[in-house]
Order: structure tokens, then sequence, then C-alpha cells
């Protein structure tokens, strides 16, 4: 592996290892702020303000908490009358297994983890135990504005079980920050709307970043896990299914490389296949490992030869980033003008710069 690729595995060791910032700390909470010590100072003056303090504590520890998340959801105030929450919801979940299916309608609300690792929401839900793909997800959101951060969602059907969803996210202006979603056969859901991932470690084998939403994904790490025996595996299938249709997935500043002390030699692993036919995936500034396949992508239902799909690279690195070998079709772009990589950019692709701040997260608007 190149060096680059080792600095890259290193990072990921230290942030699954750290928890995103300050596991020791975050044992020590702070009671009467209602939040971990670790949160960061912008986040913390968000959350201690009037508007966004932390209203539900959860913990399977014991304690005047609550023992499940979906205890603490219910116990949300009512909306207004005119279907909007009067101000955020903010739950910390302690360290700690969540066993349990959660499902988040309402608007505003925020999940605070004690770190990737340490607080763990998990399901096994698939076809065998009688849940299609959309009734699969360990934790589905549709409310906009979501917020979850420093937690790991897992959804533990195994490698043979087909279709099995960690995360559903159908949020608009949602945003997953220092979050590890785990699986295998899509894992991760990105059903529709705007939604922006932050130093995530997403792991899968086929298809396991998938949906028709507009994503931009941020120094985050794409872990590739070891199929089924003589199965392949795919990162991404996006689903954009016509002219008017404005989703897509951009990668920025983020890795492809195989889950720590998987083997993947001799697996054929692709950047991503068309779901649908009008399919959008930009690979910018990106660390590719020599796990991907020389010709990049692979192509599903002939959609790949109309010329509407979109699959563009700009600027990567690795031994998986040679574009030399790459597929021939009209919808394959090697980006070289920067103004054209700015189109893929937080500021234009989902407009961040209007609702990121908000949140008090760290991110990249443009290229630099």
């Amino acid at each position: 592996m190149a060096p680059a690729g080792v600095i890259a595995l290193a990072m990921l060791a230290l942030l699954t290892s750290a928890g995103g910032g300050g596991h020791a700390a975050a044992e020590q909470q702070q009671e009467a702020a209602g939040m971990p010590r670790w949160v960061e100072p912008r986040l913390r003056r968000l959350l201690g303000t009037r508007r966004h303090k932390v209203d539900a504590v959860v913990s399977n520890g014991g304690g005047n908490h609550y023992a499940t998340i979906n205890q603490a959801l219910a116990a949300a105030p009512p909306p207004a009358a005119d279907g909007t929450p009067a101000r955020r919801y903010v739950i910390h979940v302690r360290s700690g297994t969540y066993d349990e299916i959660v499902n988040i309608t309402r608007s505003d609300v925020t999940l605070i983890g004690d770190g990737m690792g340490r607080t763990v929401i998990t399901g096994n839900h698939c076809n065998r135990t009688g849940h299609d793909v959309l009734q699969s997800a360990t934790l589905s959101v549709n409310g906009t504005g979501f917020m979850a951060r420093d937690l790991t969602i897992k959804n533990t059907a195994g490698v043979d079980a087909g279709p099995a969803v960690a995360l559903m996210n159908l949020a608009d202006s949602s945003i997953c920050y220092k979050c590890e979603i785990d699986g295998y056969q899509d894992t991760l859901n990105a059903d529709c709307n705007r939604q922006f991932y932050h130093t995530c470690n997403i792991s899968g084998t086929v298809d396991f970043v998938f949906g028709y939403a507009k994503a931009v994904f941020q120094q985050c790490n794409l872990l590739v896990r070891r199929p089924v025996p003589d199965g392949h595996c795919v990162v991404t299938a996006q689903g954009r299914g016509g002219p008017n249709d404005v989703s897509g997935f951009v990668f920025q500043d983020s890795t492809v490389a195989a889950l720590p002390g998987v083997d993947l030699n001799g697996v054929p692993t692709y950047l991503g296949r068309p779901w649908k036919n009008h399919s959008h995936v930009v690979f910018m500034n990106c660390f590719l490992d020599g796990i991907i396949h020389p010709a990049g992508w692979e192509g599903w239902k002939d959609y790949e030869r109309l010329g509407n799909i979109f699959y563009g690279e700009y600027q990567n690195r690795g031994d998986g980033a040679n574009t030399q070998g790459r597929v021939k079709w009209p919808g394959f772009h090697i980006i070289k003008d920067a103004a054209e990589a700015a189109n893929f950019t937080v500021q234009r692709f989902i407009q961040g710069d209007g609702w990121l701040p908000e949140f008090g997260v760290k991110y990249k608007g443009g290229l630099e």
C-alpha cells in the first residue's frame, strides 16, 4: 500500500479508537450543562443556548435516564399547530449498545453519542427476518434538519443476507458527523434530499452507498469488506432517474480502501455502477487504494451506454486512481478543470453555506 494509504488508515484507526474526540472526558458528563465535556466549543455554544439544550439522556446502564432511544423520542414535545417543532430536540445517547429499530419522523432531532464504537445502535433486519430493503434499516430518518454525531449505526445481518440497511436517510438538510455506518450490502440508503457526511466510516460490500439523495461526503473512509465467495464489491449505486433530477453523490478528500484486516486480493472492486439511467457520482481529491479495478466503474442494465450518466474523477491519488484503464463510456469524465470541479463542492452542489453553519460542524465549502 502506498504511504498515503498507510496514513489514511492510521487516521482511521485513530478515529475509531478515539471515537471522534475524548472518550475519557465523555464519561465525565457535565450534568448541569446537559452535554458531554468533549463537545467542541462551537457546538457547546450551540447546544448551550436556550434553543439547543440537551433534552434527553439515554443510558442502558441505569440511572434516571431513558433506557432506549425510542423512549426518548416518544417523550419529545408535540410539534406546533402548523406541524413545525418549536425548537431542536437533542438526545445524548451514552456509551453502550442499543439493540433497537429507530424511526425518526419529526424534524430537528439531534443524536449525540459518546464516540464511534462506544455508542452503538444495532439491528439485523433483512429478507430472512421478513423485511425488504426499505424495511430493514436500523435507523430511519424522515425529518428536516436531522443530525447524528459520534456514534455507530450497524446492521449485523451478515455478508450473505442480501440487502440490509444500517441507515436510511430521507431528511433534507441532514448531517452525519464522526459517525460509523456499518454493514454489508446496501449499508447506507442516502434516499433523497440534501445530505452531508463528514469524518464518517462507512463499510460494506455491494452498493453500500446507494439512493437518490444529493449528498456530499467529506473526509470519509469508504471501507470495503470481503464479499460472498466469488462475489465482487461496488461502493456506490446512485439513483438519479431523469434529466430533471438533480441528485448525485460527491466524495471529497475521502478514502476508498479495504476494511483494516480484510484481504481483497482477487476481488473485483468498483467505485460505482449506474442504478438508474442518469446516475451521477464524483470522486475528487480522494485517496483510492489499489483494491479498485483498473476499469473503475461497473456497468448495469446498459445504462452506461446511454450517455446520460455522469461519473467523474478529479485529482485523486493512490494506486487505484490511475485512469488509463478506465471505462470508455460517454458518461465517464476525467475532470481537468477546477471550474468544473467546483460545481460539485458543498457550496454549489448542496448549497451548504445556507444551512450547515447552524450545526456548528466544520466543512469545506469549496475545493480548497
